[in-house]
């Protein structure tokens, strides 16, 4: 009933390259001193140069150019924009220009527009590699995954050895669930450039994916050894000792991975995951606790922590929790089935009358939202009658039993509950019915034989019912109601 997966670590595109900047010629002297400062290395004084040469002629389409793509390097991808559209409205065949402005808008998550840039560049330049390589990026971006393979092979063609082009080759194969083919070209990529890490995990998420653990740990293994990037292969690696059932050494790699990247979610979440499958639920609760740290609103994450809680011992934070999930997400149906659950074990070894009733309250509300979220919950029907039943509102027991039958005909315990509050509301033929029903479905279902031997005898029927009786205990000779029934119809040894 709850969410019991890992998140997944998704592979790595690598990301375009600028091109450096040419532009048209200018003849400003602070141009040359900006291009200067730059081949020295001195960032801060080209941008500075750049900047007074855009001031001193706003049309310098070299000086507006070199801005852009200095600001880019920067990271203010915003800033360069403004700059770069001037150049490409100043100097519409120039393709690095149209290059710099296509990464800039790629940066800012504007990838329709990268597209659009990156398009202009290519029509300038169109055997050029690296266009092909940045548009096919930017593509791959908006899950255009079958254009943004042609492109990528356009470019490998150009290219046939380039890691970064068939690094991300490999990733449009992969988002079309082509991983067979993946796995090879990540191979190819990894052949080509055998120490860079980001090209092992790639390969070796590929494999994971694919359910070849054993090849995916040891190509992690090998991206973690080169040192760099230690965290992001953990995490994978993490996942594919977890797929081999090796719960223990992906608890060591996820929490290693959490100290390289205590503010990443993925590895706190997964861990949460991990121990609730051991039954540590306070190391889950914890866990799960640290994830939300970083995402305080993840819903998901929020029911998970509340059932770690409860299965800890600790029913009223789960229930704080667990409403607030439901508060966060009123549509996220787990929030509320998880809720409904707690309430009601609460309800059912409550130590008196009161508190059993308050759980019972709490429990119908919110079973009573899961069936209105979800009508054709079978199951959250079942429960929701039971509750019904125990508060002696026979009626609507009824109708919610009858409700959870019609949904799932196969539902046990939906005929069970049918079944006797049919008996005890004297409808002993229908009552019969639904357990010779249930019977044909479950035939070792020692209840049904008992409950039917039940409607049996109130119908008069007493040896069909101590028939009944006698199979229910040869099904469960532990059947304490069935061997009660029995022992009243017949002498001792009987």
């Amino acid at each position: 009933m709850i969410v019991r997966t890992l998140a997944l670590a998704l592979s790595i595109a690598m990301l375009p390259a600028l091109a450096v900047s040419v532009g048209a010629a200018s003849s400003s002297a602070s141009v040359r001193k900006g291009i200067e400062q730059y081949k020295s290395g001195n960032v801060a004084a080209a941008v500075e140069a750049f900047e007074e040469a855009v001031q001193t002629n706003p049309k310098d389409a070299s000086a507006r150019s070199w801005l852009g793509f200095m600001l880019l390097k920067q990271g203010k991808a915003a800033e360069a924009v403004t700059h770069l559209q001037v150049a490409s409205e100043l100097s519409p065949k120039d393709s690095e220009v149209w290059n710099n402005l296509g990464t800039a808008y790629l940066t800012m998550g504007n990838n329709e527009s990268a597209v659009a840039a990156y398009t202009e560049a290519r029509a300038l330049r169109p055997a050029s590699a690296d266009l092909l390589y940045n548009l096919a990026s930017a593509q791959l971006k908006l899950g255009r995954n079958a254009d943004a393979e042609r492109l990528f092979r356009e470019a490998a063609a150009a290219k046939p050895n380039d890691p970064n082009i068939l690094n991300n080759l490999a990733l449009s194969l992969q988002q079309q669930g082509r991983l067979d083919e993946a796995v090879n070209v990540f191979q190819q990529s990894v052949d080509a450039d055998p120490d860079n890490p980001t090209l092992l995990i790639n390969l070796g998420t590929a494999q994971k994916a694919k359910g070849d653990l054993p090849a995916a740990e040891q190509t992690l293994k090998r991206a973690i050894e080169l040192g760099r990037n230690g965290y992001y292969p953990r995490v994978v690696l993490a996942e594919a000792l977890a797929g081999q059932g090796r719960i223990d050494e992906a608890i060591e790699q996820n929490t290693k991975a959490a100290v390289l990247g205590p503010n990443e979610f993925t590895p706190h979440y997964n861990l949460g995951v991990l121990y609730a499958r051991q039954g540590k639920h306070q190391l889950a609760a914890n866990s799960y606790a640290a994830a939300l740290r970083v995402k305080p609103n993840d819903v998901e994450t929020m029911v998970n922590h509340g059932w770690s809680l409860y299965k800890a011992g600790r029913t009223p934070e789960a229930i704080k929790q667990l409403k607030a999930a439901a508060e966060q997400d009123p549509s996220y149906l787990p929030a509320h089935r998880m809720l409904a659950v707690v309430y009601t074990y609460q309800m059912e070894s409550a130590a008196n009358d009161a508190l059993r009733k308050q759980y019972a309250s709490e429990a119908l509300q919110a079973w009573s939202e899961v069936v209105r979220l979800d009508p054709k919950d079978s199951a959250a029907r079942v429960n929701l009658a039971n509750i019904y039943l125990g508060s002696q509102d026979v009626d609507k027991a009824l109708s919610e039993y009858r409700a959870a039958v019609d949904i799932d005909p196969a539902s046990t315990q939906a005929r069970l509950g049918l079944g006797l509050v049919l008996v005890e509301q004297g409808k002993l033929d229908e009552a019969i019915e639904q357990y010779r029903t249930l019977i044909k479905s479950s035939p070792k279902l020692a209840s049904a034989h008992n409950n039917l031997g039940v409607a049996l005898e109130r119908k008069g029927l007493v040896e069909e019912a101590k028939s009944e009786y006698r199979e229910a205990l040869r099904l469960d000779p532990n059947h304490t109601d069935a061997r009660y029934n029995l022992d009243r119809l017949q002498p001792a040894g009987g």
